[in-house]
């Protein structure tokens, strides 16, 4: 469960957050209210969302039952993009823009089978709020700047927060023990949990240029300032 950033992509199973899809399509509505379009669109796709969570906390239907009801609610997703999504009217501004680059994400989204993940397995989540609630507090750090001052600093926050917000996943309880056990199997074995994960999923490995050795490196460049 992820939003649509490129990070998240490969995964053979996924579901991508409708917070994120429903958020841009209600901005849509606040920059033009005069468009009575843009208005349609958001209520049709909160309905299928809604259609969508009713479908997958029904315990009366088996999986093959939801994926029935899935193939309702495509054709649903085909009604409320496929005006704008066929139309190849050039966009008349950026608001039209963000219209017709949205319906084409859904459409693909759809097509990759990323968008009723949540339906047919209830295990899932149609969104993934949690995982971002969970890293609120550093992203507000940054926003208001209480956070490490060079880049030094700012690369090693960014680690320490990343692996610890992480790890709430894997640890039954997260404490300062429980990191620091889970830290040391890391070192006995020599390979983290995370990168377990991605051998179990069988993920592609990265494929980064000789004179970078972590992505880490292409979004946090480490140099020489002295961390504070």
């Amino acid at each position: 469960m992820s939003d649509d950033a490129a990070v998240s992509q490969g995964f053979s199973r996924a579901q991508k957050c409708w917070a994120h899809l429903l958020r841009k399509a209600i901005r849509l509505t606040l920059l033009k209210p005069e468009r009575k379009q843009y208005e349609t669109f958001v209520d049709s796709l909160l309905e299928i969302y809604r259609k969508g969570k009713a479908i997958a906390e029904d315990k009366r239907l088996s999986e093959a039952g939801r994926r029935a009801r899935v193939e309702q609610l495509v054709d649903a997703v085909c009604d409320c993009t496929g005006t704008r999504f066929v139309d190849e009217t050039k966009p008349a501004d950026d608001a039209e823009k963000d219209f017709l680059n949205l319906t084409h994400k859904i459409v693909r989204l759809m097509s990759d089978d990323e968008l009723f993940t949540f339906v047919i397995d209830p295990e899932a989540d149609g969104t993934n709020n949690i995982s971002e609630r969970q890293r609120r507090a550093p992203a507000q750090d940054r926003v208001t700047g209480r956070t490490n001052k060079t880049e030094c600093g700012a690369r090693r926050r960014t680690v320490i927060t990343s692996v610890l917000d992480s790890l709430r996943g894997y640890v039954p309880t997260l404490t300062l023990t429980t990191v620091l056990q889970e830290l040391e199997r890391w070192q006995k074995t020599g390979i983290s949990c995370f990168r377990r994960l991605v051998k179990e999923l069988k993920l592609p490995a990265l494929s980064l240029p000789e004179t970078i050795a972590s992505p880490l490196d292409l979004l946090v460049p480490l140099n020489k300032s002295p961390a504070r």
